[in-house]
C-alpha cells in the first residue's frame, strides 16, 4: 500500500487492451484487495456474489454497445491481473453509496481569468489505499489524465482538448440495467468541446447517472443532472456552480430518493442532510470570493469542516456501521485552462498536494 502522502502515477500508452493490460499487471494486489473489500460489502448487503456477477452479466451487452474501446481495456486489465473478467467488470455495476461535493469557475469569478474544478471524493475508508493517477496516451484522441480506482475505473479527469469531467453520486428511483454509469467518464474524456461532452455524459441506454460536471476551457460549465430516464442540465451566466448529491432541478426532484435513508435510523447524517449543508457551505465560500479565485482558494474550500465530520473535508464517522463509514479519499483540482492537475491522496485538511500536467493538443 502506498505511503500516507504518495501519490501513485503511471503512464501507459498503447492499444486500450494493451494499456488494460498493463495496468492490471501493475497493480494486482489493488485489484485483489478491492475484489475481496466488494465481496464484504455484498455480504453485508445480504447480496450472494454469483447473484452479483449474474446481474453484471446483463450489463455487458450495454457496455459493449455504448464504448466497445473501453471494454477491451477491462479485457486487458483482467487479463493483466489475472482476475476473471466478469469479476473484474463487476466493479461497475454495483451500486455503492459515495458522497462529493463540486465547486467549477470560470474567467468571470478567478483571478486570472482561468476555469477551474475542484472536487472531493468520499468514498469507503480502504479505498483511499486505491488511488492511481493515470495518464493514458491512446493511438486515437486526447491524452488524458485521470484518477481512478486501481487503475481500472476512470472517475475524474481532465485532456488535451481542455475539457474535464468529476462526478458526483446522485439517487434516482428509475435505475436499471444499462450501460454502467461509471463507464461515462472515459466517453467524456475522449470529446473535444463541450457539446459532445453534454451529449456522451447522458446516453439513451444508461442504467442510472451521476451529476457530471463538466468544463471547458471556453469557459462553458454544465452540471448535468441525470437519472437512468431523464436529465437536465444546470447551467450558470455568473461563472460559478456548485453541486453535492442531491437534485436541484426542480424537474428532477420526482427522481430523488436520497433523503429516504434520513429516517431516524442512523445516528450519522450521511445522506441527504450531509449533501444540504455540504452544498450551501461550499456555495456559501465560493461567493465570499468572486473575482478572486484561485488554484489554492479552491483547495481551502476542500478543507473546511463545517458539519463535521460529513463535512466537505469528510472524516470517517465513527457512529456509523463500519461498511458505512467514507471519508475524503482524495482532493482535485484541475486548473482546465492551463491544463494542470492538483491531486491531495488524502483528506485536504491534513493531506500533501501533489501537481501534475499534460500538453494541449
Amino acid at each position: 500500500m502506498a505511503l500516507k502522502g504518495a501519490l501513485r502515477t503511471i503512464d501507459v500508452s498503447g492499444s486500450y487492451h494493451d494499456m488494460g493490460f498493463r495496468l492490471g499487471s501493475t497493480y494486482e494486489d489493488i485489484e485483489r484487495d478491492r475484489l475481496q473489500l466488494l465481496k464484504k460489502s455484498l455480504h453485508v448487503r445480504k447480496i450472494g456474489w454469483e447473484k452479483a456477477l449474474a446481474t453484471s452479466k446483463k450489463y455487458e451487452k450495454f457496455a459493449e454497445e455504448f464504448d466497445p474501446e473501453f471494454m477491451e481495456f477491462v479485457r486487458g486489465y483482467a487479463e493483466g491481473s489475472g482476475v476473471r473478467f466478469h469479476e473484474v467488470f463487476a466493479h461497475f455495476c454495483v451500486h455503492e453509496r459515495g458522497f462529493c461535493t463540486d465547486v467549477m469557475v470560470n474567467g468571470k469569478v478567478t483571478r486570472d481569468g482561468s476555469v477551474i474544478s475542484a472536487h472531493t471524493e468520499d468514498w469507503s475508508v480502504p479505498s483511499e489505499n486505491h488511488l492511481v493517477v493515470v495518464r493514458l496516451k491512446p493511438k486515437k484522441g486526447p491524452e488524458i489524465l485521470a484518477t481512478t480506482l486501481g487503475g481500472l475505473e476512470i472517475t475524474c479527469g481532465i485532456n488535451s482538448h481542455g475539457l474535464s469531467v468529476t462526478g458526483n453520486s446522485l439517487y434516482p428511483n428509475d435505475q436499471r440495467v444499462g450501460i454502467p454509469k461509471i463507464f461515462v467518464a472515459r466517453k467524456i474524456l475522449m470529446c473535444d468541446n463541450i457539446a459532445d461532452a453534454l451529449a456522451a455524459s447522458l446516453p439513451p441506454k444508461r442504467g442510472s447517472s451521476y451529476n457530471q460536471n463538466l468544463c471547458h476551457c471556453s469557459g462553458e460549465m454544465f452540471c448535468a443532472e441525470g437519472s437512468a430516464t431523464d436529465f437536465f442540465p444546470l447551467y450558470s451566466p455568473n461563472g460559478y456552480l456548485v453541486h453535492t448529491n442531491h437534485y436541484l432541478a426542480p424537474s428532477m426532484l420526482k427522481y430523488e430518493t436520497l433523503f429516504d435513508n434520513d429516517s431516524g435510523k442512523s445516528k450519522s447524517p450521511i445522506g441527504g442532510i450531509s449533501s444540504l449543508i455540504r452544498y450551501h457551505r461550499a456555495l456559501n465560500l465560493i461567493t465570499s470570493q468572486l473575482g478572486n479565485v484561485t488554484v489554492d482558494s479552491l483547495k481551502r474550500i476542500l478543507e473546511d469542516h463545517v458539519g463535521y465530520p460529513n463535512s466537505i473535508c469528510r472524516h470517517a464517522d465513527m457512529r456509523s456501521s463500519e461498511e458505512d463509514r467514507s471519508k475524503t479519499i482524495y482532493g482535485l483540482v484541475m486548473d482546465v485552462t492551463n491544463l494542470k492537475m492538483h491531486v491531495c491522496p488524502s483528506n485536504p485538511c491534513d493531506g500533501k498536494w501533489h501537481e501534475l500536467s499534460i500538453k494541449k493538443d
